[in-house]
């Protein structure tokens, strides 16, 4: 029995010895996470700090709307073209939104970060062109493109494709096509990565 109590204490007295440095150590990285600067703390825990930064809502992703915060802190133009150019550039997965991995590839460079999203004069005026020709069928100016808007957009792309010679499908096969989440609607950033996809539209930055 005393055997047996004494392994028992040894082992709450282990346990709390194991939560005691963990307890430490949790505080000491915490401390140490807010005092160093951006050049002294490792370049994977500053990229974390800044992604969860602009992460505003925790959902493990960077949309369209928080990506202006991320150009803002870097000097750079916010506007919407710049914002949208921006995620084209992030998004490797095409998913409309930035992950952690996406982010972090991209911070890594740091002397390279500006230049990467900053878009040529030709980009710059080519995607400014999409997003006129996005927001003049978006009449309800929501930022998506619902059913019954896309059918005069559909009408006038059908028209122009088979103008050339190119086969159309219906109204739902091109909608789909544009909709990659599947909520029946097309976001700006749906459209846009559309474009890039059939050759439509392109995005250079300042680093390619």
């Amino acid at each position: 029995l005393d055997s047996a109590c004494a392994g028992f204490y040894l082992l709450v007295v282990t346990w709390y010895a194991v939560e005691f440095v963990e307890f430490w150590v949790a505080g000491v990285l915490y401390r140490t996470r807010e005092t160093m600067t951006e050049y002294d703390k490792p370049p994977i825990l500053m990229s974390r700090i800044k992604f969860e930064k602009y992460d505003k809502d925790s959902s493990g992703y960077i949309e369209l709307d928080e990506l202006k915060s991320v150009l803002y802190d870097m000097g750079m133009r916010t506007s919407e073209t710049d914002i949208l150019g921006a995620l084209l550039v992030l998004d490797k997965a095409k998913d409309g939104r930035v992950s952690y991995e996406e982010f972090q590839e991209w911070y890594r460079g740091r002397e390279k970060r500006v230049d990467a999203l900053t878009l040529t004069e030709d980009s710059q005026r080519v995607l400014s062109q999409a997003v006129a020709f996005f927001k003049y069928y978006d009449q309800d100016m929501s930022g998506e493109i619902d059913r019954e808007e896309f059918r005069p957009m559909y009408d006038r792309l059908r028209k122009e494709w088979q103008a050339v010679g190119n086969e159309v499908g219906s109204l739902d096969d091109v909608l789909s096509s544009f909709d990659r989440n599947g909520d029946e609607k097309i976001s700006l950033e749906e459209f846009a990565q559309w474009l890039m996809d059939a050759g439509c539209i392109y995005v250079q930055t300042a680093a390619d």
